[in-house]
């Protein structure tokens, strides 16, 4: 009996034990780390459907680094990215694909009936997972790297609505002007930095299939209003010397969790370089969790989010700087009066 005693005591003990760590894990790692409801003075703008008034840009977020740029005739998207990947299917390396139905709820939700130009920042499935269905549905092009391409082909996307990237060359869409930036993605990429994808991804595939294949920013131009989309945490030195842009949507992912040194060299290399009136922050949302208001922040294993709305605090140049919810927009004039949430 004294060997059962002390058998029970033992499983006890290691139950305990255990229950504290799985405690431990969550506090320190699978808990997101803030909400948004404790950065109501970052919120702006809005749900607006109507009409983009005259002169105007209205840009609607759609979470992580989705846009959709509007300028009352033609429409771009970038980086489409909507169908949930919940956490545990990308840790088991389950294979995913485009959920149709969420993909067009989400466009109809924000009136996107006129998209003519796909343009992706890289690759991997937080910015290309939805490129195939979106080309599909909008009949637009799709611009981005040959991986990106070849994602789009592993969907059957007709070669006549693909093209590939070229800093060297901006591109025409509606009343649009585009203009390509090599860049880099955020340190330690999924799959390695400079990771491609070497021939058509079908679908399903798991998220680990979905290499970064070169990382871009896009600097959109139309009615006097100059957009830089930056959709990852890092730089090309000297990109931005010679480059205005009135409003910068910066992605701020991981920025939290990068060394303080290098997150003050890439805000100076983007805000202090750029001197944008306007910073909207994007990246900060959980990219397993659905796109829908309020989004929720990063687990604290992929970023500290409030550290990295602090770090932009600190470092931000004179900008103005917010954030845009789930299917919220705010329209650019040359005297615009964005609004800010409560």
């Amino acid at each position: 009996m004294p060997g059962h005693r002390l058998g029970t005591r033992l499983a006890g003990f290691a139950a305990v034990a255990g229950a504290a760590g799985a405690a431990l894990v969550w506090q320190r790692r699978l808990r997101r780390s803030g909400t948004l409801a404790d950065f109501p003075h970052l919120l702006m703008g809005g749900r607006e459907t109507g009409t983009v008034p005259p002169g105007g840009v209205r840009v609607t977020s759609l979470g992580t680094t989705m846009m959709l740029i509007d300028d009352g005739v033609t429409q771009i998207v970038i980086d489409p990215f909507l169908t949930p990947v919940p956490l545990l299917a990308a840790a088991l390396r389950t294979p995913v694909a485009t959920d149709p139905r969420v993909v067009d709820d989400a466009l109809d939700q924000v009136g996107a009936d006129r998209v003519r130009a796909i343009f992706v920042s890289h690759a991997h499935h937080d910015h290309a997972l939805d490129v195939a269905h979106l080309a599909h549905r909008t009949g637009a092009t799709v611009y981005g790297s040959a991986s990106t391409l070849n994602l789009a082909r592993g969907g059957a996307v007709p070669e006549d609505q693909l093209s590939g990237l070229d800093p060297t060359r901006p591109v025409t869409v509606g009343g649009f002007t585009v203009r390509t930036f090599a860049s880099r993605h955020s340190p330690h990429p999924l799959g390695g930095e400079g990771a491609t994808i070497d021939r058509p991804l079908p679908q399903p595939a798991p998220i680990t299939a979905y290499k970064e294949g070169g990382t871009y920013d896009f600097l959109v131009s139309a009615r006097a209003q100059r957009m830089l989309f930056k959709g990852s945490v890092n730089w090309v030195p000297g990109a931005f010397d010679d480059v205005v842009a009135d409003t910068l949507f910066l992605s701020v992912g991981t920025l939290g969790r990068v060394d303080k040194t290098f997150a003050r060299d890439y805000l100076d290399a983007t805000l202090g370089t750029l001197r944008p009136e306007l910073a909207v922050l994007t990246h900060w949302n959980d990219l397993f969790a659905p796109v829908a208001a309020p989004l929720p922040f990063h687990r604290k294993f992929i970023d500290d989010t409030p550290l990295s709305f602090e770090r932009v605090r600190r470092h931000s140049h004179g900008a103005r700087v917010g954030v845009l919810d789930a299917f919220t927009s705010i329209t650019l004039t040359p005297s615009a009066d964005l609004r800010t949430g409560p």
